[in-house]
């Protein structure tokens, strides 16, 4: 099974700088994912240009989906995280990270996770998608949030998203006392930010031991301002 993490930049392709839905859903297909993590999904608003992304996304994979935003934006609409998967989705929920106090300069914005239960071929996993604040106190509240998705899953669990810190943050060390970083066995390079020339690791797939990793990448594909991020994984 092929599990993706990718930041679609609110589906703007890179290199066109339009939005471009069917490059997104094309390099998925190729890709060959089962089951990805999307992060800057809009879904149907206001502006013309962003449509229910998530919904559009899975109609031209063939895939189910989940949208889970974080923040309703007045002049375009909600804001936030989505589940593709090849496999039937049993449950999923939108959990929202708190808010912290905006006591300093800096960019704040409202985050969330979603947590899904996901049938593949009878076995069930739990996977959790999210996408990091900027500053260090969301950053710990985002930690706090899938540490305690983790700790109440019964199932195996896949933990995706960006993470905007690099692999030495000690922010990071909670999730990596109960997971494992998929590209700690990885191949190749393993940044994925900016994508036309990547100079930093801050997307990730996270993974319970019991899940056996086959293989993990970077996809040097440049659809959006991030590079995709890909694990094998056999279960």
């Amino acid at each position: 099974m092929r599990v993706m993490q990718f930041n679609i930049q609110h589906g703007k392709n890179f290199l066109s700088k339009t939005i471009d839905l069917q490059a997104l859903s094309d390099a998925i297909a190729l890709l060959g994912a089962d089951i990805v993590c999307l992060n800057e999904v809009y879904g149907s608003g206001p502006h013309p240009a962003f449509t229910a992304q998530a919904e559009e996304l899975a109609k031209n994979l063939g895939f189910y989906s989940f949208f889970a935003p974080a923040i309703e934006i007045s002049s375009s609409g909600p804001y936030g995280n989505a589940l593709l998967s090849r496999y039937p989705i049993l449950n999923a929920e939108n959990v929202k990270v708190p808010t912290v106090p905006r006591n300093h300069p800096g960019y704040f914005e409202d985050r969330c996770a979603f947590c899904a239960q996901v049938d593949v071929n009878g076995k069930t996993l739990t996977v959790i998608g999210i996408h990091f604040g900027l500053q260090p106190e969301e950053q710990e509240e985002c930690v706090k949030t899938v540490c305690a998705l983790i700790d109440r899953a019964d199932t195996p669990v896949i933990l995706m998203g960006d993470f905007n810190v690099e692999p030495d943050d000690p922010v990071l060390t909670p999730i990596r006392q109960k997971l494992y970083d998929a590209a700690s066995s990885g191949e190749g390079g393993q940044n994925t930010f900016p994508s036309d020339q990547p100079i930093k690791k801050i997307d990730y797939i996270f993974l319970s031991d019991s899940l056996t990793l086959s293989s993990s990448f970077v996809a040097d594909m440049i659809v959006s301002d991030h590079l995709p991020v890909i694990a094998d994984i056999n279960i």
